[in-house]
């Protein structure tokens, strides 16, 4: 069968009928059959070709074949409401159907005739946002999808294209004109996700997250990285967290989010940061890395020295943010992937249970350098947060040890570590779940009684 007899195959199915196949539809159902044209070029061209085939089979002298242009003319004027073979038609001294104007194409339903409405409901529901570019996508009813594969599989219409597919094109096309913003298949800032019935649309927006890096320095103790619920009521208010759902009444996120989120207008927030330190533990030296991630944000371009500032002062002496940068969602994943192959070098506050001077001092001091440095040490999940974390055999390399001895029951230790590694139970040996510690290296137990973090050495951003 040919190209020409398929079109009249379709045409045929609409004899005394309201519905016809627009000119997008018809050559969406010939998509990949040609290249370098649009379907409704290509729909046209089907029936313009058509329709002259037919005229110069009317103008030949054969009857047989002038009676079949005329019956195949009056499909396309009046079962397609094709203008050109109502013209030859009219011209030849025949007539034919007068253009009915309120045809309907049965596949969409003359959406493709005025994508304006679809157009406008983009550009005004995106008025207040910054982007750089956008992707269209399509979530049609199932009364267009089925309908459509019905109808092609009546017909055997081999070689055609979606709706979803054509709309997308199409209005991507227009939008990027009037928004004048590239179409981005791979990472786009802004997704139109168009749901369609024929009767009406809606627009749900994907909007990309903005990734902003930095790093924090936690100046005081008794402030966790990141919110925690209240354990009495996981966040719901009650008496205990004073109905405020927290456990802590602040955190480091808590302290840096509302300038970024009033900035950047975004819905929700989440803070990624490269590890991190306990309550009691402060966060030195230049900082750690953290990623904030801005959710559905209204504006892009924005002064990260002006954010900084702002947050630095509002929280003088409890927390500083530096080296902001513009970053992305894999650079979460690597900073995730790689804290805990990060060097730290941590400052402890080391209180024993046995008298010390100076000469013992050195002497122990050497003993915990011969056992650890350079030395993997076995860390069974420490009882003060089992409860929260899985119970597992931790492998973490001691890289360096160094001291100063204090006074008799007090001296500081600079420890250099690998990512992760659980210092507090480094040093008390958590009753034989860090293995070695410096309390089975020396024989009497000692504590932490306080911790720093001086320094995260291996930049993972």
């Amino acid at each position: 069968m040919t190209i020409f007899e398929k079109v009249l195959e379709i045409y045929q199915k609409f004899e005394d009928s309201e519905f016809t196949i627009c000119l997008h539809c018809l050559g969406r159902m010939f998509s990949l059959l040609g290249t370098n044209t649009s379907n409704l070029e290509r729909g046209y061209s089907l029936l313009l070709s058509f329709t002259m085939e037919n005229h110069r089979k009317y103008l030949s002298t054969d009857k047989e074949l002038k009676d079949e242009s005329i019956r195949n003319l009056k499909i396309l004027a009046d079962n397609a409401n094709f203008s050109p073979a109502q013209k030859v038609l009219g011209d030849e001294g025949f007539d034919s159907a007068k253009t009915l104007d309120n045809k309907l194409c049965l596949l969409c339903e003359n959406i493709f005739l005025n994508l304006d409405p679809y157009i406008e409901k983009a550009k005004q529901i995106t008025k207040d946002f910054e982007f750089n570019n956008f992707l269209v996508g399509t979530s049609p009813v199932s009364k267009i999808i089925n309908g459509e594969d019905k109808f092609k599989s009546e017909l055997s219409l081999l070689n055609s294209e979606s709706f979803k597919s054509h709309f997308n094109r199409e209005v991507g096309k227009k939008l990027s004109l009037v928004l004048n913003k590239p179409v981005e298949f791979n990472n786009p800032e802004i997704v139109f996700v168009y749901i369609i019935s024929f009767d009406e649309f809606d627009i749900d927006l994907i909007i990309k997250s903005l990734f902003i890096s930095g790093r924090y320095n936690k100046l005081i103790r008794g402030i966790p990285q990141t919110h925690w619920d209240c354990r009495n009521c996981s966040g719901r208010g009650c008496k205990i967290c004073n109905f405020t759902g927290r456990q802590y009444q602040t955190s480091v996120e808590q302290l840096v989010n509302p300038e970024f989120l009033r900035s950047i207008q975004s819905s929700d927030s989440k803070f990624h940061g490269a590890g991190r330190e306990d309550i009691d533990v402060r966060m030195l030296g230049t900082g750690r890395p953290f990623i904030i991630e801005l959710i559905n944000p209204k504006k892009r371009a924005v002064d990260l020295k002006k954010i900084e500032k702002s947050v630095n002062k509002t929280n003088k002496g409890k927390i500083r943010i530096s080296d902001l940068k513009f970053s992305n969602k894999n650079e979460v994943i690597k900073l995730k992937s790689e804290a805990e192959n990060s060097k730290k070098v941590y400052k402890a506050l080391v209180e024993t249970k046995h008298k010390i001077n100076k000469k013992k001092f050195g002497e122990m001091l050497e003993k915990l350098k011969i056992h650890l440095e350079h030395k993997k040490i076995s860390q069974r999940t420490p009882n003060r947060v089992s409860h929260r974390r899985a119970d597992l055999v931790r492998k973490k390399t001691i890289h360096n040890i160094e001291g100063n001895y204090l006074k008799p029951y007090l001296f500081t230790c600079l420890i250099e570590t690998q990512g992760g590694t659980y210092i507090k139970e480094l040093i008390s040996g958590d009753s034989g779940r860090t293995t070695p510690s410096f309390s089975s290296i020396l024989g009497f137990e000692t504590i932490c009684k306080e911790l720093d973090v001086l320094e995260i050495k291996h930049r993972i951003m």
